[in-house]
């Protein structure tokens, strides 16, 4: 390489070294470090659990949750199963504390907004074993349990083979199937669906069906 070239090419890798973020670029005369950033560090997230989230009314006790969705006003909105309080799976029964109702909104903060569900009504009957919630484009609220025989069934309740749609308010607005069933390729009939998502484009509801089918 002639002396012009080899200048030319010195000059050329300064501008390319002057072009790279100081934050990415090993100290003058430093190997770069090959050891993985720290938690916290290099923008990797640091989570911590938050004791106080969510703020359930001291009035209630929780039972397990089953499912958590996010509305369009980041709302968190929690199912939570009440029968699991005086029926669990390996922990002393609670016959003392006052089940929380299964569905529960609360703000981005944890703060209570509202809660319903858990009774039978007019057109529908309420899961045994609550499974899943979603929260639609439109706002209404989906939910759908997994009761199946002895299955997912603690309490020894009807099969679940329903979904029930409710404003977020808690008013029943559309059932599809009902419980008690056995389950077959039958459109009418589901049995123990596992999760729902309503499509904005075409407002179609998709459902994967399910635990029995």
């Amino acid at each position: 390489m002639s002396k012009k070239g080899l200048i030319t090419f010195i000059i050329a890798v300064i501008i390319l070294l002057s072009l790279i973020p100081r934050s990415i670029r090993p100290a003058l005369g430093q190997a770069a470090s090959t050891e993985a950033p720290h938690f916290g560090e290099g923008g990797l997230p640091q989570f911590e659990r938050d004791p106080n989230f969510p703020k359930v009314p001291s009035k209630w006790r929780m039972g397990f949750g089953s499912d958590v969705a996010v509305d369009a006003q980041d709302h968190i909105w929690i199912l939570s199963r009440p029968h699991t309080l005086a029926h669990p799976r390996s922990t002393p029964p609670d016959l003392v504390s006052v089940p929380a109702p299964p569905v529960m909104e609360f703000d981005t903060d944890g703060n209570f907004i509202q809660a319903w569900g858990g009774e039978s009504g007019p057109g529908y009957q309420w899961p045994s074993n609550e499974h899943g919630i979603h929260i639609d484009y439109k706002g209404f609220v989906w939910i759908l349990g997994n009761a199946d025989g002895k299955s997912n069934n603690p309490a020894n309740l009807p099969n679940d083979n329903q979904i029930l749609k409710f404003t977020k308010e808690g008013k029943f607005v559309m059932a599809i199937g009902k419980s008690g069933q056995t389950g077959s390729n039958a459109t009418q009939v589901l049995k123990g669906a596992t999760r729902l998502y309503v499509y904005p484009k075409t407002n179609e509801l998709f459902v994967s069906d399910g635990y029995g089918n």
